[in-house]
């Protein structure tokens, strides 16, 4: 049955014949490019992108299985996962409490750092790619090199790909890419699990292109004064213009986080035991 639609098309659950396992399949309708001599590079791409996603492995990163084409249709087999992406925990009357949302960064903090080690980037950090899955709580980061798969191919439609409101200067600029853009993205992930709110937005496409390349992000603490400094601190050096005086691996990022998790849960336990 159809799971939904996605950027590259439509994701359906299927069951693996071989070992009887639920599996996600997520489709790249081929027939959708315009230049038909451009089949063949995208199929290159695909593959090669579906490789190098299928060989991570790690907790907090969705699992792939096979990756092949039948007939005009791409597919990836991936892990069924059942939970819900991050996309309603943006909402203010819907945050995730502190220490819930910085565990959750900081496991896709470390997921973005062990692929960053295999030299694979993301390039598209969004809530829509970070799931909660339900039975266990864990965390699942999905969608590892679609964005690269797409992003060079121009659609019939005339789609642009990759969404603007998480990417990075870099991105927005047209400069390459690395891990430290991963970073930046999510740390406006970050930002909007806190403050209910995107650092940068505008109706108009251009003037929020400006904003992320030029503009300062607002204090977090003044939407959320609750947001202790520490806190403030971690998120300014993610969402640093300069890619330079950003975080420059994943993992420090992820250490920061864990040690304001700890911190918070010696301050819980110290006031549960006062009582």
């Amino acid at each position: 049955g159809e799971l939904g639609r996605g950027a590259m098309g439509v994701v359906y659950k299927g069951v693996d014949p071989t070992l009887h396992r639920i599996v996600a399949i997520k489709t790249l309708p081929l027939s959708d490019f315009e230049e038909e001599e451009d089949l063949g590079v995208l199929k290159q791409r695909f593959f090669r992108e579906a490789e190098s996603a299928g060989q991570l492995n790690h907790p907090n990163i969705v699992a792939i299985y096979d990756a092949g084409e039948e007939h005009d249709l791409a597919y990836i087999a991936m892990e069924y996962l059942n939970g819900e992406n991050l996309v309603q925990y943006t909402h203010e009357a819907n945050r995730l409490p502190l220490r819930h949302a910085l565990d959750v960064v900081a496991r896709v903090a470390s997921a973005l750092d062990y692929a960053h080690g295999k030299s694979v980037v993301h390039r598209d950090i969004k809530p829509a790619n970070i799931m909660l899955l339900k039975e266990t709580n864990e965390i699942k980061v999905t969608d590892f090199g679609i964005a690269r798969i797409i992003s060079s191919s121009k659609t019939k439609t005339g789609v642009v790909l990759g969404t603007p409101s998480y990417m990075s200067p870099e991105q927005v600029n047209g400069k390459k890419a690395d891990g430290r853009s991963d970073i930046f993205s999510l740390g406006i992930v970050m930002y909007e699990m806190l403050a209910g709110q995107k650092p940068f937005f505008s109706e108009d496409v251009t003037a929020l292109l400006y904003q992320i390349s030029h503009e300062r992000h607002p204090s977090v603490r003044e939407i959320n004064p609750r947001i202790p400094p520490v806190v403030e601190k971690i998120l300014d050096k993610a969402l640093a213009k300069d890619v330079h005086k950003r975080y420059q691996r994943a993992g420090q990022m992820a250490k920061h986080l864990r040690k304001v998790v700890e911190r918070i849960d010696q301050l819980k336990e110290r006031k549960e035991s006062k009582q």
